[in-house]
């Protein structure tokens, strides 16, 4: 199959803010030509357009595309590294939900958390737990009955183990936080989106879809 790639909203208009951010920055400098004293709103518009360049900048640092997928597996790429799922080793992919509203997320059930772990860079782990650390509290907090088992379950392990392969330090720590979101949500690994729900649906039914062509065709 041919590979779909999906572009974020996160990665647009950088240049586009950049640009405009640097031409209001120059054209304050130059005012200041003209103007004996900095005033208050020479300040705040100096502000802004450095604010904007900034912006500008994280945007262009952003993949142009955050997903792909194509005949082998389903590609996400950060701007500290990429994780590659295979399509053997996950069941599906759909839009998790907390008290009946959409996360902003879409969610993969991992069933082979060795092919998955074994190409994920250490990098991106630390930086995906960074991140998604807010989502994982919540996890943690949904899975408990009272507050007196969340100081266990956020308790970072640092050995892990499946059926082929023993995993340490921050793979170990990694996969013990999917398989405690899984049990929370219903999946192990996340993608934040920057779509509405109903795209992000379409999204995952369209992921669905073509695992279920792949696999099917490997089978046949």
């Amino acid at each position: 199959m041919q590979a779909v790639k999906i572009q974020g909203q996160t990665s647009r208009g950088g240049a586009k803010l950049m640009l405009f951010s640097t031409l209001g920055l120059v054209m304050l400098l130059l005012s200041l030509m003209w103007v004996q004293q900095l005033g208050v709103m020479h300040a705040i518009a100096f502000v802004a357009a450095l604010l904007g360049i900034f912006a500008g900048w994280a945007k262009l640092a952003e993949p142009q595309y955050f997903l792909q997928y194509d005949d082998k597996a389903v590609h996400y790429f950060h701007r500290h590294g990429s994780w590659s799922l295979p399509w053997h080793s996950f069941l599906y992919s759909g839009v998790p939900q907390y008290q009946q509203q959409r996360l902003g997320y879409i969610g993969f059930k991992v069933t082979d958390y060795d092919s998955f772990l074994a190409q994920l860079p250490l990098r991106l782990a630390v930086r995906l737990m960074t991140e998604q650390r807010a989502l994982y509290i919540e996890a943690v907090r949904q899975s408990c009955n009272s507050g007196q088992c969340a100081g266990e379950l956020l308790a970072e392990n640092s050995h892990f183990r499946t059926a082929e392969q023993q995993y340490n330090g921050i793979k170990a720590a990694f996969a013990w936080r999917m398989q405690r979101l899984s049990a929370a949500t219903g999946f192990d690994v996340f993608v934040p989106v920057s779509f509405d729900g109903n795209d992000s649906e379409n999204l995952c039914r369209q992921i669905n879809q073509a695992r279920l062509q792949l696999i099917q065709n490997t089978v046949t």
